[in-house]
């Protein structure tokens, strides 16, 4: 009875291995394939990582020695290359710079909305909002500028947005509009000295500072002397030459 007991749980067990074993195989197989797969993308990912940062030190090498061109065709590589990389997003806002800096704003305007589309960090997109808001304001278009600094939101920038939205408001002519802004960015930026001259450019005049200018005296008058008559002169005698005999 036992011989047979043992026999009908071979059979079962014979029986459950043909219903399932082909599962279980598979999901072993899937398992050692995501293992392996795992450990492969993080191999990749980590080769791309260095990569990536060799390429953008040779970028940073270049644009040390202030050889626009070659900083150019540097960074264009580490773009195409490693878009998503973090590297990516700071070779742009270099770029960026260098487009500002020889007068292209078009160029910088592109790079700057390429940041603002493309980078991992949320901190890099507002820095990327910033500098594109003073290249627009330099433009004179100040309310696109001003859309986005209303999107900015990253904490540590809060004062130099501030400031900036100051900026517009002065450039409109809304003093009082302007006075708050940099009142607000002098509070968030801890006692800035510039942010500080900026207010009290601003400040209101009072009745203590506005200096009344004294009347100016009115031009001497000259007193005219009386003339003083003149002596007439006493008659020469004509002289006569003595004629000696």
């Amino acid at each position: 009875m036992d011989q047979y007991t043992d026999d009908e749980r071979v059979e079962d067990l014979k029986k459950w291995w043909k219903e399932n074993g082909v599962s279980i195989i598979g999901g072993i197989a899937l398992g050692l394939v995501a293992i392996f797969g795992w450990q492969y993308w993080n191999s990749h990912r980590t080769a791309q990582a260095e990569a990536a940062s060799r390429a953008y030190d040779i970028f940073v090498a270049a644009a040390e020695k202030s050889d626009a061109e070659q900083t150019r065709q540097r960074g264009q590589v580490l773009l195409t290359d490693f878009p998503h990389s973090a590297y990516a997003a700071l070779t742009a806002l270099r770029l960026a710079k260098l487009a500002t800096d020889n007068g292209d704003t078009t160029a910088a305007s592109q790079r700057l909305e390429w940041v603002i589309g493309n980078a991992q960090l949320d901190e890099l997109k507002d820095i990327a909002r910033l500098r594109l808001a003073r290249v627009l304001s330099a433009a004179g278009r100040t309310e696109e500028a001003g859309k986005l600094l209303a999107s900015v939101t990253t904490t540590t920038l809060m004062a130099e947005r501030d400031e900036l939205q100051g900026d517009l408001y002065l450039a409109g002519n809304d003093a009082a509009k302007a006075r708050t802004a940099y009142a607000t960015a002098l509070a968030a930026s801890g006692g800035n000295p510039l942010l500080q001259l900026k207010l009290d450019n601003l400040a209101p005049p009072t009745a203590e500072s506005v200096a009344i200018a004294p009347a100016e005296p009115p031009p001497p008058t000259k007193s005219v002397e009386p003339a003083v008559p003149v002596e007439p002169a006493a008659p020469v005698e004509p002289v006569t030459p003595s004629v000696e005999p």
